[in-house]
């Protein structure tokens, strides 16, 4: 019933509903005027992974072939773009080795900061039916003692952001015991030798001592990886949202190589990615790359993308900025809109102070199909569709294209998200970029960019997607059928072929606990939402079985702050603080506490959602920021 069906404006302080030419004349003048001002970096973009494939080309090409801004990035800096660095460093490419099918042939699965019972379920009753029916070993490594680490056969409750200390004692003993593929090594992989340099200090012991894991558990998971056939290892944000997490990703790319567990059924590193379409946004350029995978550094990849638009060269930028970026860029006058899509920055990115200031500084454009907590800083509001109204493709975590029917219109005047994008091209003079008639001719303008690329998806129709039931790409002229699995035949997408074992020490985080943040905040996901619940809370029987957020505290803390289960508690951080109840449980260390992500401030404006916690602290490689390994301290309420 609150869906956002009509165009707004912010008159007067507040959102009143508009026509989309009005809404349409508002945006696309503030833009003339911005560029004519500041220039393509007076704007941003700042998408999401819930946009269809063909939505995210369209605003590719809006935004770097029209306005020709770098300012453009998505909430997968909050998901996969360590995991991207890592495909990127290791195999040259983007893009998940392996396939679902892995899941239900590997001997041993390792889930490293994840949670498939709550987050994936139909991932979850595959690994159960493996387990069941083959013997398969169940490995957890998590902080948390999570409804996986209750079957486990071992779990590895290391302590939050020592991921990669883990990894490499791992690797260490896989490479003492000679556990290691030496012919797949020498035949497909380089940086051998520099790895174990990296590694020869991570001893059983020294790795114990920093991750607060048993030797025993340490050795016993080494010998479990080492001397299993075929082992795939489940992994997303608990990896890539800690401490170094593009180093512990690639930490995951080296398990496999050395073991020569890639290409092959049933071994394969696989990344869980959760939004439907993060792959889509990926693979055509919705964010930090070019369509197919090209690089905004290589003057050739921006030269080909520029031809086949049939624009100037010298349009696309030759570098992107994130999001934080450009939040330093309007705190300092030098960004001036923002249009911000799909996604709730108000509530998802860290140190909400910070974020929230900037959002009521910039001329901010929110385009969505709900109302959500960023509506708060809007100046005009979109309204979008959503999926089954509108015809669109995405890709999933295995590389499968699949197509989307729309089956009923949206509601009010809501437009697809494709259409909006041609209207305000339109407007800017850009229209004959965007003369799609529907999204299918849209795909189709894509599979050019696609052709002979890592993500070829030129044997692929709309005709065959709803007849197939999904395809996975590569599928060009040679591989019609799709690809199950990458790289089988050993050669990667290096110019040698050999796939990088690049490595890195460990470094202690520098968020260190102290008699005045005494606790290691983690955050997560609970089983009944998603992401901020803009959707989530408007499902009665979710919301009543989740509705607030919670702090998660160990029994042995609680009982030393006096601290009783339910009660209202306040934690506190550098950067802010909140009041939440306290959940007693066991699942947690003692010295940790977790907080879910979910949940915004309370209809009171009482501060509860954790990102109030959390700093903007981002890895050096991916810019990924750190929310899992936060400093805080609880307090009891007085009332």
């Amino acid at each position: 019933p609150d869906r956002l069906t009509q165009p707004l404006v912010r008159k007067n302080g507040a959102l009143k509903p508009v026509s989309w030419e009005e809404a349409l004349e508002l945006i696309t003048a503030k833009i003339k005027t911005t560029l004519t001002k500041l220039g393509p970096e007076g704007m941003g973009f700042y998408g999401s992974g819930q946009l269809l494939l063909e939505e995210s080309y369209g605003l590719a090409k809006l935004a770097k072939g029209v306005i020709g801004t770098p300012n453009i990035d998505s909430n997968l800096r909050l998901c996969t773009v360590s995991g991207v660095h890592a495909n990127l460093q290791s195999f040259g490419s983007d893009g998940p080795p392996g396939c679902f099918n892995d899941l239900d042939e590997a001997q041993c699965i390792f889930i490293f900061g994840c949670n498939p019972a709550e987050m994936h379920p139909a991932v979850w009753q595959r690994l159960l039916r493996n387990r069941r029916n083959n013997g398969a070993k169940l490995i957890v490594a998590d902080p948390r003692r999570i409804l996986p680490a209750e079957i486990a056969d071992i779990h590895l409750q290391l302590r939050s952001g020592t991921n990669l200390a883990l990894l490499n004692g791992l690797l260490h003993i896989l490479v003492v015991e000679n556990w290691i593929d030496q012919q797949f090594i020498d035949n497909h992989t380089a940086g051998f030798n520099s790895l174990k340099e990296t590694i020869q200090d991570a001893t059983p012991q020294a790795t114990a001592a920093i991750t607060g894991i048993p030797e025993d558990l340490i050795n016993n998971t080494a010998r479990l990886l080492g001397q299993s056939e075929k082992f795939v290892t489940v992994f997303v944000q608990g990896v890539f949202q800690s401490h170094m997490g593009a180093e512990s990703a690639l930490a995951i790319n080296n398990l496999h190589l050395v073991t020569g567990n890639i290409g092959r059924p049933g071994a394969s590193p696989f990344s869980l990615t959760g939004q439907c379409a993060s792959m889509s946004h990926r693979e055509v350029g919705g964010s930090s790359t070019l369509p197919g995978y090209r690089s905004h550094g290589n003057e050739e990849h921006r030269g080909e993308v520029s031809s086949y638009w049939g624009i100037s060269t010298g349009i696309i930028p030759d570098k992107t900025n994130d999001i934080f970026h450009m939040l330093q860029q309007i705190e300092e006058g030098r960004l001036q809109v923002l249009w911000n899509i799909a996604t709730n920055p108000a509530v998802s990115l860290p140190n909400l102070a910070y974020v929230r200031r900037q959002l009521a500084k910039v001329f901010l454009i929110v385009q969505d199909i709900y109302p959500n907590e960023t509506l708060s800083y809007a100046d005009v509001v979109l309204p979008a569709a959503q999926w089954g109204e509108k015809t669109g493709t995405y890709t999933n975590a295995e590389r499968r294209v699949n197509l989307g029917r729309k089956a009923v219109n949206p509601p009010g005047e809501a437009k697809p998200d494709l259409e909006i994008f041609c209207m305000v091209a339109e407007k800017l003079g850009a229209g004959q970029l965007f003369s799609w008639k529907n999204a299918q001719e849209a795909f189709q303008e894509w599979q050019g960019l696609s052709k002979d690329r890592p993500n070829d998806m030129t044997g692929i129709t709309y005709d065959r997607l709803e007849q197939e039931l999904g395809i996975q790409w590569p599928c060009g002229e040679k591989k019609l059928a799709g690809t199950d699995r990458l790289y089988v035949d050993g050669h990667f997408s290096f110019e040698d072929g050999k796939a990088r074992l690049i490595s890195y020490k460990y470094l202690e985080t520098a968020a260190k606990t102290s008699e005045e943040f005494p606790f290691l905040l983690n955050t997560g996901r609970l089983a009944e939402h998603y992401h901020t619940r803009v959707k989530t809370k408007r499902i009665p029987e979710l919301h009543q079985m989740s509705n607030r957020g919670f702090v998660e505290i160990n029994f042995h803390d609680a009982e030393k702050l006096a601290v009783k289960e339910g009660e209202l508690v306040k934690v506190i951080s550098p950067f802010g603080e909140i009041q939440v109840e306290a959940k007693i449980s066991e699942s947690v260390l003692t010295g940790h506490v977790f907080i879910p992500f979910h949940f915004g401030d309370d209809i009171n404006t009482n501060a509860t959602a954790v990102n109030h916690l959390t700093d903007i602290n981002l890895n050096q490689f991916s810019r990924q920021p750190v929310l899992k390994t936060s400093i805080c301290r609880v307090e009891k309420t007085k009332n």
